[in-house]
């Protein structure tokens, strides 16, 4: 890792320099880093490659607020980790509420629970989605990804007690949104 990372900052730096031939390099380094967070995050698989083309030109363009004392893979996955979340969103604003999930017409008994458990998948992911960017990130790290508190710490470059304490309080306001916008799914425990 630290040889990739030493190479990236070469490319980086020459691509700062409007070298786009080290640019394309860093896209063939860590397009599967962009199209991954993507997948993990729900897009679907017809629109990968276009959301990972979007990622990379808004890298191109927002290239000079890199820091060099940061891993450019940290960079870039927190650049893609926002702009996978707003095409999300962006996707649910245009689509509205007509748009039914296919498992609802499924006629098996247990298509009703299916499709319940993807509904609440849904608007899980919409509640996460309108979090404060700084619990979101934690969070998804931490659940989505299946990464340790240490690992988010290291990505993220946060002592592990920062992460700690946001992810009890990113879980918290997640917890307080989806009671009040969906009781019938995600009301209050006794």
């Amino acid at each position: 890792m630290d040889d990739q990372g030493g190479h990236d900052a070469g490319l980086v730096a020459a691509a700062q320099q409007g070298d786009r031939q080290a640019f394309g390099e860093l896209v063939s380094r860590h397009q599967r880093l962009v199209a991954a967070v993507a997948w993990r995050a729900g897009v679907r698989r017809g629109e990968i490659e276009d959301v990972v083309s979007e990622v990379f030109i808004k890298a191109w363009r927002n290239l000079e607020r890199f820091r060099p004392e940061h891993a450019f893979s940290t960079w870039l996955y927190r650049l893609a980790l926002n702009h996978v979340i707003d095409h999300t969103r962006r996707l649910r604003k245009e689509r509205g509420r007509t748009e039914l999930p296919a498992e609802i017409s499924d006629s098996r008994p247990d298509a009703g629970a299916h499709a319940e458990a993807v509904e609440r998948a849904a608007l899980l992911r919409a509640a996460l989605a309108s979090l404060k960017p700084r619990y979101r990130e934690v969070l998804f790290l931490a659940y989505v990804e299946g990464l340790k508190v240490e690992e988010v710490s290291r990505l993220l470059g946060l002592p592990s007690g920062t992460v700690k304490t946001r992810l009890m309080r990113g879980r918290d306001a997640l917890r307080r949104l989806l009671a009040e916008r969906h009781p019938e799914y995600f009301g209050a425990a006794p």
